[in-house]
């Protein structure tokens, strides 16, 4: 079935909120009995985040149309389930923006997975797959085809990462309730919020440009394993200096070549259409 979506900048921008707090609510219908990294948590979260984004192709129906004379798409076309050999690119960039915690990771013999000792396998399943998978399908292969055309490609690169960020802030709630101070707290929103919507608008970017949604989870995925670059530890570590050079390099380099990559020239995006 073919579908185009014309919806009103009011009426886009509320379904795409309703979809975002459908996805955060749904981590909250459980007791809230453990911490949100204790293992039955984890396991039901897991299942309300798969169980949304089921739903949610289901919930993009509602507003899509069959009988516009504007350019008609599959589902799966909108949602990105399309061209995986797209990701290569934007993964490569992923790494290189990550160069100076990867040389960090190499010189000092410190595990990726260090932050993972406790309850490892399950932590692992929700953030390097399931967290990855479903958060891109959602916010970005779901929300995206409600926005775009009302908001266009610029408000929407720049609008979807602040439901992608303000979605994490639910966290709060797990650090209040372990009795973390205020203004740790806060602190620790901000800087996640700023990460988490810095990160939601390059995987935006991506989707739009390659019209597949397999390269933003690649590189939520990545992200996730690679988590905040710890940069407090550098100057102990004995190598600061070429720990500091990599991290310019990294972001530099990012910078420089994703605006030259990343466009629609080179990627053949139903969304450079729009």
């Amino acid at each position: 079935m073919l579908l185009s979506f014309e919806l009103d900048t009011l009426r886009g921008t509320l379904a795409a909120l309703g979809l975002a707090l459908l996805y955060v609510s749904s981590l909250y219908i459980w007791p809230q009995s453990f911490h949100r990294n204790h293992p039955t948590s984890v396991k039901q979260r897991i299942l309300s985040a798969v169980l949304v984004t089921m739903l949610a192709p289901c919930y993009l129906l509602l507003f899509g149309s069959t009988t516009s004379i504007q350019p008609q798409y599959p589902l799966v076309t909108w949602i990105g389930l399309t061209n995986p050999l797209s990701a290569v690119l934007p993964l490569a960039l992923t790494v290189l923006l990550f160069l100076g915690p990867i040389f960090q990771h190499f010189v000092t013999g410190e595990s990726f997975f260090s932050d993972y000792e406790d309850y490892k396998d399950v932590l692992l399943a929700r953030n390097l797959i399931v967290a990855p998978v479903t958060e891109e399908l959602v916010f970005r292969g779901c929300l995206a085809p409600l926005v775009i055309v009302p908001l266009g490609w610029a408000t929407t690169v720049a609008t979807l990462p602040l439901f992608f960020g303000v979605a994490h802030l639910h966290h709060a709630c797990g650090l209040y309730r372990q009795g973390t101070p205020l203004l740790r707290i806060v602190t620790t929103l901000l800087l996640q919020t700023c990460f988490t919507s810095a990160f939601g608008g390059f995987s935006t970017l991506v989707f739009l440009t390659t019209g597949s949604v397999i390269g933003p989870i690649l590189c939520h995925m990545f992200c996730n394993t690679m988590g905040l670059p710890d940069i407090g530890s550098i100057s102990s570590s004995g190598y600061s200096k070429s720990i500091w050079c990599a991290h310019v390099l990294g972001l530099v380099g990012f910078l420089v070549l994703s605006p030259m990559l990343l466009t629609c020239q080179r990627f053949d995006s139903m969304y450079c259409n729009l």
